[in-house]
């Protein structure tokens, strides 16, 4: 008899636990937190090249990034010209600061408000 009950308490639980659960949420929901975080936000960089030679602009590059290996670079081109950008900082204070580091190991030292990606936590 107790082996009876045993088992019937084996099947009924066991048939609970592989039941399925349904969500029902409301659409306002998914159109208030969309799935694609944005992973670009309006902050500042700092410019430390500028130049026709594409080279020069490497060259610069590589030396920064030997002496601050976690900062991002950016580099584009405004005809005639090549432009280097460094770093994602979210406030001004932040980039002046980075700016104020460097002053000295590079030619160019402005400080840009841009569109820029989200910082790294490293």
């Amino acid at each position: 008899m107790n082996r009876i009950f045993f088992m019937i308490l084996v099947i009924f639980f066991s048939r609970q636990l592989f039941s399925q659960i349904e969500i029902h949420q409301d659409s306002r929901i998914d159109r208030a937190f969309p799935q694609k975080q944005n992973k670009e936000v309006i902050g500042f960089r700092v410019q430390i090249g500028f130049d026709a030679d594409k080279s020069a602009i490497e060259s610069i590059r590589n030396r920064f990034i030997s002496t601050n290996p976690k900062i991002d670079t950016y580099m584009s081109f405004d005809a005639p010209y090549f432009n280097l950008k460094v770093g994602d900082f979210r406030t001004e204070i932040e980039a002046q600061k980075f700016a104020e580091k460097i002053q000295g190991e590079f030619s160019l030292n402005i400080v840009h408000r841009e569109i820029i990606n989200i910082p790294r936590i490293d």
